[in-house]
């Protein structure tokens, strides 16, 4: 049996936790790298390190 780990970000839209997407990348070692690949569909990231996906983004929700 065998264990993988790959990083994935989480909507962090106002109010938080309300949206609950996810994304992750496979091809990805580290957080920055998923970002990174996410940000050309839309994935965005605010100060602080909170990110938010393209339809909390599009509402508003940030």
């Amino acid at each position: 049996m065998t264990a993988a780990q790959y990083p994935v970000i989480r909507c962090d839209g106002r109010p938080v936790n309300e949206c609950g997407a996810e994304t992750g990348y496979a091809m990805a070692v580290t957080v920055t790298e998923v970002r990174q690949k996410r940000r050309e569909e839309g994935w965005r990231q605010r100060p602080g390190g909170r990110d938010i996906c393209p339809n909390c983004w599009k509402d508003g929700k940030r």
